[in-house]
């Protein structure tokens, strides 16, 4: 097998799959330190609690309890609050992910039907979808993986056979 390095560092535009087929994704190809710092991004605000705090009131994320509920959650039931954090964990780094890796997109519009921009608030809430955050993150995904390789991985070689190529 051959594996071909990707020289073109433009951009990956994907338009979604239903229910959103009106929504195309234009994402940079994102390296490793990028993601790396996406992560490390999330990560910082689940540790700070003043931060998530905000975010869980902003959204309406806090468990049945509200704020006293979190911090009960928090204090008394360690496997619950730790199931808790995947979830909260997971959005804030697809909201991070999608931050850098997406430079553009069609097809998602403001209340009053404006295109809407590319910033944290309207991640926060779009990503708040499952499987719009998934269809998102694959985009990104796959626009970072086209950088290290790029073209069939298991097709034929340049030599035009499926056999290993040869080496002086």
């Amino acid at each position: 097998m051959s594996v071909r390095v990707a020289l073109k560092l433009g951009p990956v535009t994907k338009a979604l799959r239903f229910p959103y087929a009106d929504v195309t994704i234009t994402a940079r190809r994102l390296r490793t330190p990028e993601w790396d710092s996406a992560r490390d991004a999330a990560q910082a605000i689940l540790r700070n609690d003043a931060d998530l705090l905000n975010l869980l009131v902003k959204h309406d994320l806090l468990p049945k309890g509200g704020v006293r509920g979190w911090k009960r959650m928090k204090d008394n039931d360690p496997v619950a609050y730790a199931q808790y954090l995947i979830g909260i964990g997971m959005w804030l780094t697809a909201v991070e992910c999608a931050l850098v890796g997406v430079a553009d997109w069609t097809g998602i519009k403001t209340e009053d039907g404006t295109p809407a921009p590319i910033e944290r608030d309207v991640l926060e809430v779009l990503l708040l979808d499952e499987a719009l955050s998934d269809q998102i993150l694959g985009v990104v995904t796959e626009a970072a993986q086209l950088l290290i390789v790029e073209g069939e991985p298991f097709g034929a070689s340049p030599n035009g056979s499926s056999a290993p190529e040869t080496t002086a």
